[in-house]
């Protein structure tokens, strides 16, 4: 089974929020490992393929710098391809979030198809996608002026007032 994060971008209707959810899954991504900058590109996450060649140009300066063998200079790279594989879904959440896209959940899978076959199987039966966060300063539902709920929560157990 596999986990896949469905983000949604809020908007006006809920029928083109669902046409418009992405489904991330977890876990090692082969094609990030192997074409790391080109797959950050290929998803928009443009500052992440800076990074990746910023950081791969780094280690070959070092690894120049120190004389290092060119079977010790093949390393870092290795590790730093792997990390990119390992890491390719959380690159891909954080672009989708800061391009306005809310979580809307998890599923666990099989493959992709059955993944969006729950989830939309579930989106039917549920109510409205969720809302953008409220801006600072702006009152939100139960919550006085002053910061504090109307009911102080301490965990998962309401405060004891002596009632």
């Amino acid at each position: 089974m596999r986990l896949y994060t469905v983000l949604l971008r809020p908007d006006g209707r809920a029928e083109a929020a669902l046409e418009r959810a992405v489904f991330v899954r977890d876990g090692f991504h082969f094609w990030a490992f192997l074409l790391g900058p080109l797959w950050c590109l290929w998803h928009g996450l443009w500052l992440a393929a800076l990074a990746v060649i910023v950081l791969s140009g780094a280690l070959v300066a070092i690894g120049a710098a120190l004389q290092l063998s060119p079977e010790m200079q093949f390393l870092p790279q290795l590790v730093l391809a792997i990390i990119v594989g390992l890491e390719a879904g959380n690159l891909r959440r954080f672009g989708l979030r800061r391009r306005g896209f809310l979580e809307r959940g998890s599923v666990a899978a099989r493959d992709l198809a059955e993944a969006e076959a729950i989830f939309f199987a579930d989106a039917a039966s549920q109510g409205p996608e969720p809302q953008p966060p409220a801006q600072p300063g702006t009152p939100q539902p139960g919550f006085s002026k002053s910061g504090a709920r109307d009911e102080e929560v301490v965990g998962l157990f309401p405060e004891y007032r002596g009632r």
